[in-house]
């Protein structure tokens, strides 16, 4: 049996024995594919051959998406696989089943109480991509593609130490893609490193382009030194950010930035992205249907419901503006993922108050990339004394993926020689 063979059945039998990670497997489809590529007398690219899942709300042939959800059990199975699918496929990759996530992708924490949860060790997987992270972290295959609206690829990538790509909103196609919030929207991807970020990256968006790294980075210490920053989390991310300064790579302190703005923006006027949710799955919260829904997105959903659209539309406005500014900066800004370790899942069961409060401090720094609509990749740099990944967050101006890719290998890289010279 060829090694492609033999890893996509290695990949099949560990998520048959993961379901609260794979919502359903392709076995048939992920044969054929791995078939085709043994059969290849030359490769069609660096990742012909490599396994991939993809995220419940991504469109493959023959497969309902459902978005975790389990309110409408009618649904019929798609007729064709999703742009980003075809792009996949046609470059080779196997794809090996379907992840789970946070119900309708609209909670940061990645709990479901429909289809379980991957726990790490009770703590939670964060949201809403948790099965795809956990498909990558886990070994179950080789990469993911998820979704982020609000940091939906980066939070469970900081949880669980793998590297997580947002890309600028349309890299990547969205056919074939449910909506949260179409203006926040975009598809993300997940690997253990940034090369394989880089390649999947090209695949999806057929730009091969290999720009310099950034020779400097914008370290936004206002937020490494705020108070609502764990101080697990703040060490983790303080250690590195000198390690690197060490490495060669010049780290300036940003005493201003449009990311720091954008910050101010949300915490004052609101997420526009909760609106648009409601836009899009108000109408879940029909008596028919609500008592089937996941009660914590439930309650999110009625809570955004009642924002008050005008200080939102002038979040909107100004985030425009931020935006044109980024450009014109031409920084890469540091900061952390998230802003807190992953925390224990049942506690926040046990309160609703405590889930919307912890659900919102996983989402508040990944928020402005997504507010301004730039690339934002989160790479694990290490654990805290409690065992939790932390994330490092890196932001470009927009349309910047790939310099950002670059600057991020170059990173990683920087950070793994200083590991091995300890």
């Amino acid at each position: 049996m060829s090694a492609v063979l033999e890893a996509t059945q290695e990949a099949l039998s560990r998520a048959e024995q993961a379901p609260e990670v794979f919502l359903s497997r392709l076995p048939e489809r992920a044969r054929a594919e791995a078939r085709e590529s043994a059969a290849r007398r030359s490769k069609l690219g660096p990742l012909d051959g490599a396994t991939i899942s993809w995220k419940d709300m991504i469109a493959l042939k023959g497969v309902a998406a459902r978005a975790g959800a389990a309110h409408d059990p009618k649904l019929a199975p798609a007729v064709s696989d999703a742009e980003v699918v075809t792009r996949a496929r046609r470059a080779g990759l196997v794809s090996i089943g379907i992840t789970n996530q946070s119900e309708l992708a609209f909670s940061g924490i990645g709990y479901n109480p429909h289809h379980g949860t991957p726990l790490l060790e009770g703590r939670v997987p964060g949201g809403s991509s948790s099965g795809a992270a956990a498909s990558v972290a886990r070994g179950i295959t080789r990469l993911a593609v998820g979704t982020d609206t609000a940091g939906s690829c980066r939070v469970p990538a900081a949880f669980q130490g793998v590297v997580g790509f947002r890309p600028t909103r349309g890299r990547y196609p969205m056919a074939g893609v449910m909506p949260l919030a179409p203006s926040y929207d975009t598809v993300g991807g997940f690997a253990r490193s940034v090369r394989d970020i880089i390649a999947l990256d090209a695949v999806l968006s057929g730009d091969e382009t290999c720009p310099d790294a950034a020779s400097s980075l914008g370290v936004l210490h206002e937020v490494l030194g705020a108070g609502d920053v764990a101080a697990g989390v703040a060490a983790c991310c303080k250690t590195a950010v000198v390690r690197l300064a060490e490495a060669g790579l010049k780290m300036e302190r940003a005493r201003q930035s449009p990311l720091l703005d954008a910050l101010a923006l949300i915490a004052a006027g609101g997420w526009p992205g909760a609106r648009e949710a409601v836009d899009t799955y108000g109408h879940l919260l029909a008596p028919e249907t609500a008592l089937r829904l996941d009660p914590f997105v439930a309650e999110r959903l009625r809570v955004s419901a009642r924002l008050d659209c005008e200080p939102l539309e002038k979040v909107k406005r100004q985030a425009c503006s931020l935006r044109a500014r980024m450009q014109t900066e031409d920084t890469l800004y540091v900061l952390p993922t998230v802003a807190i370790e992953a925390p224990l899942l049942a506690p926040l069961l046990a309160d609703p108050e405590v889930f919307a409060a912890t659900n919102a401090a996983a989402l508040r720094l990944t928020m402005p990339a997504s507010l301004l609509d730039l690339p934002a990749i989160s790479l694990p740099i290490g654990q805290t004394e409690a065992g939790c990944w932390v994330g490092l967050q890196l932001v470009g101006p927009p349309h910047s993926d790939r310099r950002l890719l670059a600057t991020s290998q170059k990173v990683e890289k920087l950070l793994m020689r200083k590991d091995k010279l300890r």
